[in-house]
């Protein structure tokens, strides 16, 4: 039976907060949370020294957009230096983290596509 989704607008204060990937992490856009089918967008706020634990998706591709900041983006352990206003992508399959190297915080807005068949296999930690 097919979901029926209500909201089209999301707050980020109303989306749950997740830290076991690193930072704090809001998964905005997603299948339960507005029902979308073509990708997954959230925010993530790294403190200085804190990073996103290295991963890959085995269906899609990560753009990721530094809103503020500065930190350091390793795409297949080659080291690339991001600050506000730039994005970064990792490309399907590519083994990828971001670590916050300070002083201040550093803001990102993620989105990955297309979804994977399901949920447990979008994202795999390496």
């Amino acid at each position: 039976m097919n979901q029926v989704y209500t909201k089209t607008v999301v707050h980020m204060e109303e989306v749950p907060v997740v830290h076991s990937r690193g930072g704090q992490m809001r998964v905005l856009a997603s299948p339960a949370t507005v029902g979308s089918t073509q990708l997954i967008m959230g925010h993530v706020l790294l403190q200085p020294g804190e990073e996103i634990k290295e991963h890959l998706h085995d269906y899609g591709e990560e753009n990721v957009y530094v809103v503020r900041g500065r930190g350091t983006a390793f795409i297949e352990d080659i080291p690339h230096a991001i600050r506000e206003n730039s994005l970064f992508i990792a490309r399907k399959g590519e083994r990828h983290r971001v670590v916050n190297e300070g002083p201040g915080e550093l803001e990102l807005v993620f989105a990955t596509a297309p979804l994977a068949p399901r949920p447990e296999i979008g994202h795999r930690e390496v």
